[in-house]
């Protein structure tokens, strides 16, 4: 009788903990994937990085260098960068989140 009650406490736990933050990582990488446009900045999972120059329905073309465009599937594109090439998550950078002050404003 213990390991059934053991069971059914697991099984929302494990829900909680594995299932939930994969699905919500994998509707985020969706809505990613469907706002690319051409001239965003790129990184694919493979750790190319690059400016889009052309999107279609199943593939994008990365310019990696001057004169270099190399096609690939539209869902090997992991993140949108800024301009200096960190991931852009939306948050301002200057921000420390602990202080929730600029990390220039020295009050």
């Amino acid at each position: 009788m213990p390991a059934v009650i053991l069971t059914i406490i697991l099984i929302p736990v494990f829900w909680m903990l594995i299932v939930r933050p994969q699905q919500k990582r994998q509707k985020e990488h969706v809505a990613l994937v469907a706002s690319l446009e051409p001239g965003d900045r790129v990184e694919s999972f493979s750790g190319i990085h690059g400016t889009l120059v052309e999107v279609h329905d199943t593939t994008v073309r990365i310019e990696v260098a001057e004169g270099v465009v190399l096609t690939m599937a539209r869902l090997a594109i992991a993140s949108r960068l800024d301009d200096d090439g960190t991931p852009d998550d939306g948050q301002d950078d200057d921000v420390d989140p602990q202080l929730n002050r600029s990390e220039e404003d020295p009050s």
